[in-house]
């Protein structure tokens, strides 16, 4: 391949290069869930940046979601059928 066929080629990859890692900016940081079993009980831990944010029990069938609304440390018990989704407050301290 000559120089001047090559010079296109590299201006397009450094072009998918550079919106593949600004898609991953905007996605935004990554959340961790840590999972804990003591025999029919499920204990999820849902974490953004090392904070928690949501508690997800599951205990004989029985499910319950507990959910820090607004990042203050106190968890408030939501619906058995909610998602768990991270407040926005996450969105704000991930900045």
């Amino acid at each position: 391949m000559t120089t001047g066929r090559m010079l296109p080629t590299l201006a397009l990859t450094a072009l998918l290069t550079s919106a593949m890692f600004a898609a991953t900016a905007l996605a935004g940081p990554e959340g961790e869930v840590t999972t804990q079993r003591d025999g029919d009980r499920v204990v999820r831990e849902y974490r953004l940046e090392g904070r928690l944010y949501a508690i997800e029990i599951i205990e004989s069938g029985e499910r319950t979601v507990l959910l820090d609304t607004d990042g203050d440390g106190n968890f408030r018990r939501l619906s058995s059928e909610a998602d768990i989704t991270p407040p926005s407050w996450t969105q704000e301290s991930a900045r």
